[in-house]
């Protein structure tokens, strides 16, 4: 059992009643619309307004996200904020549980604030050229080297800047659903910048959109903020531990992935 805090979030926690898949078919094409829509429009505007862009970073990317959790009905149950928004350079480590999450991480997005993403994302048609130029770094999870150097960089970004890093510890969802084991670049991360680590629980999105299905229902997704972990005495050599104890944490909320046998 881990000994880090848990705050005021409950242990278990019943997500309300999802709706029906009409729907979700009925939202895809207005969604697809609206997500591929206001990408265009982000590259137009990144092109002739970088600065104006740059000012309203924060706005445009909730715009995105929000556009999407309200077109398919979502609401968001958000606590623990003040775990969030203290001033400072802090990194979010969530669990990853679907595609919802791109669209939840969007909708609150903090600022000033950067994700790293798979380099497989970048491959996707608009969205990956917004990705960087919107200044998100990118990881290459097939080139141990080139992982390492975008956990450098995005250490160096965090500690000049003081940005908000959001960070799935997972690396990339489970197939069966359920928490993963963690990987290590959070924890690298955490320990290069000695900026706090805030475990952040999400629960609710398998309901609303279930691994493998590609139909978003309305429903409600809870999210807590818990207190932050410090990180400035963190060590390389006790690393693998902070990750097995920070993962023992989530799953004081979160059930253990059916696919993964520890």
């Amino acid at each position: 059992m881990s000994d880090y805090s848990t705050g005021d979030a409950p242990l278990s926690w019943e997500a309300p009643k999802v709706g029906g898949a009409w729907r979700g078919v009925l939202m895809i094409l207005p969604a697809f619309l609206w997500a591929f829509g206001h990408i265009f429009f982000l590259i137009i505007a990144l092109f002739l307004a970088p600065g104006w862009c740059k000012k309203h970073r924060q706005s445009l990317l909730r715009a995105w996200g929000g556009g999407l959790l309200w077109l398919y009905g979502i609401k968001l149950d958000l606590n623990g904020l003040e775990n969030r928004d203290f001033e400072g350079a802090k990194i979010l480590a969530v669990n990853h549980v679907s595609l919802v999450d791109l669209f939840v991480w969007s909708g609150i997005w903090c600022h000033p604030g950067t994700v790293l993403y798979k380099k497989e994302f970048g491959r996707i048609p608009l969205m990956g050229r917004v990705m960087r130029m919107l200044g998100f770094i990118e990881v290459d999870r097939g080139n141990k080297q080139a992982a390492r150097d975008s956990v450098a960089l995005a250490a160096k970004r965090i500690r000049e800047e003081g940005l908000c890093m959001w960070v799935a510890p997972e690396g990339t969802r489970s197939r069966q659903g359920g928490l993963q084991d963690f990987k290590m670049g959070a924890f690298h991360l955490a320990m290069q910048t000695r900026s706090p680590l805030v475990p952040t629980i999400m629960r609710g999105a398998e309901k609303v959109n279930p691994m493998g299905s590609w139909i978003v229902r309305s429903g409600t997704i809870r999210i807590d903020f818990l207190p932050p972990i410090p990180t400035v005495d963190w060590e390389r050599r006790e690393l693998r531990a902070k990750s097995v104890e920070i993962r023992e944490l989530f799953l004081q909320f979160l059930p253990k992935a059916s696919d993964f046998p520890s």
